[in-house]
């Protein structure tokens, strides 16, 4: 296995854990991630802090920090491993699509948006 297919399994089990140490490890150190609820993009110096946001935020809404991930798709391809997906909170309504780029560095690009399930119901 290349570094980077083991750089993106330790970078999700960050998130799963809510270990930032994991998390931040394996993050190139030009890594953004844009999530469209920040103001800014987050680099890999303020990732941890952003995880703490995250879990904050997601929690008020009902979230476990337990994700349900469909429809995935990987794509190798000039040492980029692309990975898209579904994502989904469980217990939130909080879901969306999100892609995530790895080289051997590290992951270096999140990108996620969110989709209003409650909208889709009227």
């Amino acid at each position: 296995m290349t570094a980077r297919f083991e750089l993106r399994a330790r970078y999700i089990e960050g998130w799963y854990e809510l270990d930032a140490e994991k998390l931040v490890s394996a993050a190139s150190s030009d890594f953004i991630f844009d999530d469209p609820a920040e103001a800014l993009p987050v680099n890999r110096e303020s990732l941890a802090q952003y995880m703490v946001r995250w879990d904050a935020r997601t929690r008020l809404l009902g979230a476990t920090n337990e994700w349900n991930l469909s429809d995935e798709v990987r794509q190798d391809n000039n040492g980029i491993l692309t990975d898209w997906e579904w994502w989904e909170l469980k217990g939130s309504e909080l879901c969306g699509m999100a892609i995530v780029k790895t080289r051997d560095d590290g992951v270096f690009l999140e990108r996620i948006t969110y989709f209003d399930r409650a909208q889709q119901r009227q």
